[in-house]
């Protein structure tokens, strides 16, 4: 249940520092808009055939595995880090663009 959010989110913060590059290098509004579009539709295409079915095992795994040695807390570690993760990506993408989470010779 808390799967499809993270990659969501995850896939979202990414078109935000792709849409920021293609900015920058395509001037063209119109074919600026249609990169994007192409783009966004294989992000999300990817994250929902590949990505989340790929975390969604992988968890299942783990939960099962671990069970025994973490249990809930654990599992429940692994979601605050993720969201925690995210939450300062969205901070500093808040903060100073998108640009902010690239590094200096990216920008």
């Amino acid at each position: 249940m808390w799967i499809l959010p993270l990659v969501i989110l995850v896939v979202a913060l990414f078109e935000d520092i792709v849409s920021y590059k293609v900015r920058q290098l395509i001037h063209n509004i119109y074919l600026r808009a249609a990169v994007i579009l192409v783009l966004n539709a294989i992000a999300f295409g990817f994250a929902a055939g590949w990505l989340i079915p790929r975390i969604q095992s992988l968890l299942t795994t783990a939960r099962t595995t671990s069970n025994r040695a973490a249990g809930t807390v654990g599992l429940l570690g692994f979601y605050v880090l993720a969201y925690g993760t995210l939450y300062v990506a969205y901070v500093i993408t808040e903060r100073s663009g998108a640009g902010g989470l690239l590094p200096p010779f990216l920008r």
